[in-house]
């Protein structure tokens, strides 16, 4: 590792000169800048999955990878200097599992911001490696901005932030991982002057005869308290964030269908959507359920995850 390690990170960026984390980075920057807080950008290096020759000498291999692990991050600590002042930026490396050190630094961080692969479906391949572990593990809420895959870093346009046009969307069920999600979700909207909206997607596991029965019957009894519930849900959550956050414009919305899709397709004009890592209707053992994982692989915009 480089430097001294500080006791706080503020706000931690994973960086490897990826697109990915090139977006990553510079969202980093611009809400360090916003908050008034420390970026650390970090990277680290698998030493296990390293390329090696037989022939290699291991007495130059390792401060062969330290030397290339500087000039990244430093090249990473370069480019947030064009939003912020050096004082606030530290660059950091370690030799040994990105994932492992993100979520190390997560436990006196405020925020962890990683890239990943671009956007695809969510059975069309798992969230990078990185990503998801720290996504599923990190001490702290995580952002997670996708990289269009196949474009150059300069072709690559940030995402919209959250602001005037851009709503921060907090998807919401009846767990309490679901309550903070609503509170990192209204502490953004109100630095960001964005509006808060709030949303419920109401779901039955008979959905494919949902739409029928709300049609043709008026609706069932079942569908009738799930409604309710859901709206209850987003009222209850939306008085709560008026009393805390006053200044915050807060709507909301109780959707129908798949929760993860419906929510990531929020993302079309949102600037950020805030989730919990599981909600009520995640399996035991899962290390991200599955309402989070469909959003942050669907999603047009950045998604945080909220433990």
């Amino acid at each position: 590792m480089n430097g001294q390690a500080r006791t706080t990170y503020g706000i931690v960026v994973g960086y490897d000169d990826t697109v990915g984390s090139q977006l990553a980075l510079e969202w980093a920057a611009e809400t360090a800048r916003l908050q008034g807080k420390h970026l650390t950008v970090l990277h680290g290096v698998n030493v296990a999955g390293a390329p090696a020759s037989p022939g290699m000498d291991l007495a130059t291999f390792e401060p062969a990878m330290e030397h290339a692990a500087k000039a990244v991050v430093d090249k990473g600590a370069e480019r947030a200097g064009a939003t912020l002042d050096a004082s606030q930026v530290e660059a950091q490396y370690w030799l040994g599992s990105p994932a492992s050190q993100l979520v190390e630094a997560s436990k006196e961080a405020d925020l962890v911001v990683v890239g990943s692969r671009g956007r695809g479906r969510v059975l069309a391949g798992l969230l990078g490696s990185t990503s998801y572990a720290v996504a599923a593990h990190a001490h702290c809420p995580v952002v997670v901005l996708r990289g269009p895959e196949g474009q150059e870093p300069d072709d690559v346009p940030m995402p919209a932030r959250p602001g005037r046009d851009h709503d921060v969307v907090v998807g919401i069920d009846d767990s309490d991982v679901a309550e903070r999600a609503v509170d990192a979700a209204a502490e953004v909207a109100e630095v960001e002057g964005a509006v808060l909206h709030i949303v419920s997607v109401a779901h039955s596991p008979s959905m494919e005869s949902w739409a029928y029965v709300e049609t043709a019957k008026g609706g069932t009894e079942e569908t009738h308290a799930i409604r309710d519930r859901a709206e209850q849900l987003v009222t209850r959550a939306a008085n709560r964030v008026r009393s805390q956050h006053p200044k915050v414009i807060v709507t909301t919305e109780v959707l129908y269908g798949n929760p993860g899709q419906s929510l990531a397709d929020l993302g079309a004009t949102a600037g950020l959507i805030v989730v919990g890592s599981r909600g009520r209707g995640g399996f035991t053992g899962m290390l991200l359920g599955s309402v989070s994982h469909r959003v942050v692989h669907n999603a047009a915009c950045p998604v945080m995850i909220v433990r």
